[in-house]
């Protein structure tokens, strides 16, 4: 199933090389982070049944075929750092449209060298 997400790494990467508008560049990135965290979660998971959680002591004697919970943990904190980012790029868009009133990356190059 990893091919999957590397599949939708390589379609956000394509995306993200020839795509002529900004916001269409903030939502490639927004995908490419997405794969990297499908990946990490289905990597770690594997064919393990069990989700890291122990209710009960009996079940320690389980804990081999139990999923590892530190790339969990790792997804989860890529994810919280992987919003701020997007959220900071939105910001710094929202000033360069104001700005030059465009989104597209060769309007704004060209309004950049006139300036």
């Amino acid at each position: 199933m990893e091919f999957i997400s590397i599949a939708l790494f390589f379609i956000a990467l394509f995306g993200l090389i020839t795509s002529k508008n900004i916001i269409k560049s903030i939502i490639f990135i927004m995908v490419k982070q997405t794969a990297v965290g499908m990946f990490w979660l289905q990597i770690s998971a594997g064919d393990l049944p069990l989700p890291p959680i122990i209710y009960d002591t009996d079940l320690l004697a389980e804990i081999e075929v139990m999923a590892d919970p530190l790339p969990q943990t790792l997804t989860l904190t890529a994810i919280i750092i992987g919003f701020s980012v997007i959220a900071i790029i939105i910001t710094m868009l929202n000033n360069l449209f104001r700005q030059h009133n465009t989104t597209d990356w060769k309007t704004i190059e060209m309004l950049q060298k006139n300036i």
